[in-house]
């Protein structure tokens, strides 16, 4: 039985109205980033234009909705491929970009990284990001290099320093560098999305002749959700015990649940057992790391999932995998006593549970709702038809220097 005084407060606080039940992004909503507010209650703000004017944007393109302040819901109008001239940097937050609506067989974003930095309560739902190689070569060409001098706007979704964002049934394609990078955030959900043919060229990433990664995460409260991986070299998903600071009061937690991560040239999934950078503020840090209900699908002597020891061994890793088969531990020196440390860091029974967590399913379930629904699936264009197909049909060996190599942009119907 409750105390009556503790009954009494919260009636009291009920009836003030201090006390509030969070309410979810929208139906649907898991993980980490379930309750992010996005723009609810904000004004709408109509995508009526598929050009883009980086020094200028005027009303009704997508770098002016991205930009405005206060919470804002954006809806397309228009219907077709959006060619960003660089870089859309978004700081303000209490933002719904939803291409649910949008006309014929919706939106695709081309040509620039979308970049959240040091913001908050984002929503992201229903759209394409096939950032291409053509801003990259023209930027080399500019600076008369041949490779950039940084990874700056080289990924399809960049978050940095963000908290309670949820990325829902988004496509990414084609990037330089990651498909998603997701660094030093809190409150995260990457859920129902498609990650696909990151592309190889060398003269595209400033370091590395085989960059063809999917997604890289530090130092992040994150949930990846019933996503599709498909042919890449790493990463899908890597989780870094890195970036943590000294004044960062919360423990890292992150996991990847129900995915299908399909044709890797080294490994599905990977997590480091130490710190790259910044050791001397690390201790005392939590690092977990839980792989629960995915599928791998590729090469068996390929690792589905790689324990990375070149950064050593940190005591506050741990990692949760749901069949330990699955980990190879990776020290390139072949120290016993490290090896050891590193199987150490594996536990036999979860670690965490996010604030809307998922029902791990079986194999074969994870895999049809994955390719029936991941993606931009209201209407999925060629592309993610064709890279569906190609899962369905385990058609592996599939790299591209250039999204060329598969024909380019697909004309969208309802341009």
């Amino acid at each position: 039985m409750s105390h009556p005084l503790l009954s009494f407060i919260a009636a009291f606080s009920l009836l003030c109205g201090t006390v509030t039940a969070r309410e979810l992004a929208f139906d649907g909503a898991t993980g980490f980033g379930a309750y992010a507010q996005g723009g609810k209650g904000g004004h709408i703000l109509e995508v009526t234009r598929l050009d883009d004017d980086v020094k200028s944007p005027q009303p009704g393109m997508l770098r002016w909705a991205l930009t405005q302040k206060g919470p804002r819901i954006i809806k397309f109008r228009v219907g077709g491929t959006i060619l960003l001239h660089d870089t859309l940097e978004v700081k303000e937050p209490f933002l719904t970009m939803n291409g649910q609506d949008a006309p014929g067989q919706g939106i695709c974003i081309r040509g620039g990284t979308l970049d959240f930095e040091d913001t908050h309560d984002i929503i992201l739902r229903y759209f394409r990001v096939r950032l291409g190689d053509e801003t990259t070569q023209r930027r080399n060409k500019e600076q008369g290099v041949k490779r950039p001098k940084n990874s700056s706007g080289l990924d399809c979704i960049s978050l940095t320093r963000c908290r309670d964002v949820i990325v829902d049934h988004v496509s990414t394609s084609w990037c330089c560098d990651e498909l998603f990078s997701v660094v030093h955030c809190q409150g995260i959900t990457v859920q129902w999305c498609l990650l696909a043919e990151p592309l190889t060229n060398p003269a595209l990433h400033p370091y590395g002749d085989n960059h063809a990664f999917c997604f890289n995460s530090s130092a992040n409260t994150l949930s990846v959700y019933h996503c599709l991986f498909a042919h890449y070299v790493m990463r899908g998903p890597q989780f870094e015990a890195n970036d943590m600071r000294r004044e960062d009061t919360y423990d890292v937690q992150m996991e990847a649940v129900n995915n299908v991560m399909f044709d890797y040239q080294k490994s599905g999934s990977r997590y480091t057992t130490g710190v790259e950078d910044h050791r001397d503020e690390t201790e005392g840090k939590n690092y977990a790391f839980q792989f629960i209900g995915n599928v791998y699908l590729g090469d068996p002597k390929r690792p589905a999932i790689e324990a990375v020891m070149k950064h050593d061994v940190h005591p506050g890793v741990k990692a949760f995998v749901d069949d330990a088969r699955h980990v190879k531990l990776s020290d390139t020196k072949g120290r016993e006593e490290k090896m050891e440390s590193a199987r150490q860091q594996l536990s036999t029974k979860t670690l965490f549970t996010s604030p809307i967590p998922i029902k791990p399913l079986a194999p074969d379930a994870v895999l049809k709702e994955v390719l029936d629904h991941a993606g931009c699936s209201h209407a999925r264009d060629s592309v993610d038809q064709r890279i569906v197909t190609e899962v369905r049909n385990k058609k592996f060996g599939i790299t591209l220097r250039s999204q060329a190599d598969v024909g380019g942009w697909p004309i969208l119907k309802g341009e």
